[in-house]
């Protein structure tokens, strides 16, 4: 009796100990399930996750929209960090071509022979180019020709063009600036008149025409302060966004990122320019009194 009570009770055991670890086992099973799950979303989420330093540089033209452009991408991916070296369009290229940046930043369009050496140009927002005077002056506005003479120095007083009897002050922006080239390019400029004073910047031209009642000089229109200087209209037409979307104003060009097509892009650095080009990014162009390009 007592070897059959024995045997009983281990089966009973038996059972027992089979069913905790089935129970266990679901548990596990479950348990594991869970955990791959939740290493599984991890991992998705840490692929989604980009971080690194983006090197970029160029067009000091296009400071104030990509520096808005940064702060705000920066924001959304707080393991990126973007490096914009403002060094003139000239330069942006150029480090572009050497692998120094990922990115360039360019003011105006890609001359053949880069183009030949492999860069692309992708415009994100078109920029008007303001032909600025100092507010005193009752000059109103000018033609491409009457601009063109100033600046190559057949015409060198304002009463030539309708305003006062004083002499022309000409500033200019440096060689290699992507504003330059853009504003020779359009008005048919081959060779500024050498007297012209030159201005690194297009902040430095505005300063530079707000201190001098004689002075002309050019720069990007989301730049201007019409406390401190006076756009004329060009071919009669005043500098505005309805007018650079509508392209009666004729004086603007595309703001460019610049990449090299043989060479593949930081996750971060496609990011950027994806984000750019977003709805988010275009808000943020339309914001800094530029034309989106969607």
């Amino acid at each position: 009796m007592k070897k059959v009570l024995a045997v009983l009770l281990a089966g009973l055991m038996l059972c027992g100990a089979v069913a905790c670890s089935n129970n266990g086992g679901t548990s596990s099973a479950a348990s594991g399930t869970t955990s791959s799950g939740s290493s599984s979303q991890a991992e998705e989420s840490k692929n989604e996750e980009i971080s690194g330093i983006v090197k970029t540089g160029g067009s000091t033209s296009v400071e104030k929209v990509m520096n808005a452009l940064i702060y705000q991408f920066q924001g959304n991916n707080q393991g990126v960090t973007v490096n914009y070296e403002m060094n003139g369009s000239g330069d942006g290229i150029q480090g572009v071509i050497d692998g120094k940046y990922e990115i360039g930043h360019s003011s105006r369009d890609l001359k053949d022979e880069e183009k030949e050496a492999g860069l692309v140009g992708t415009p994100y927002a078109v920029d008007g180019i303001a032909v600025v005077i100092h507010p005193d002056n009752t000059v109103e506005n000018l033609t491409q020709e009457q601009i063109l003479k100033i600046y190559t120095g057949e015409i060198t007083n304002w009463s030539e063009v309708g305003g006062a009897d004083a002499p022309i002050t000409v500033i200019t922006r440096e060689p290699g600036s992507g504003t330059r080239s853009a504003f020779t390019e359009i008005v048919g400029i081959e060779e500024i008149v050498s007297t012209a004073s030159e201005c690194k910047d297009t902040g430095a031209v505005q300063t530079a025409v707000s201190q001098n009642a004689n002075a002309i000089g050019y720069m990007s229109f989301s730049d201007l302060d019409e406390e401190m200087v006076k756009a004329v209209k060009y071919e009669g037409v005043a500098i505005s966004t309805e007018a650079l979307k509508d392209s009666s104003y004729k004086l603007q060009r595309s703001f460019l990122l610049v990449t090299k097509e043989d060479a593949e892009l930081s996750a971060a650095a496609q990011a950027f320019i994806d984000f750019i080009l977003s709805d988010e990014g275009q808000q943020l162009v339309a914001d800094n009194a530029l034309v989106t390009v969607k």
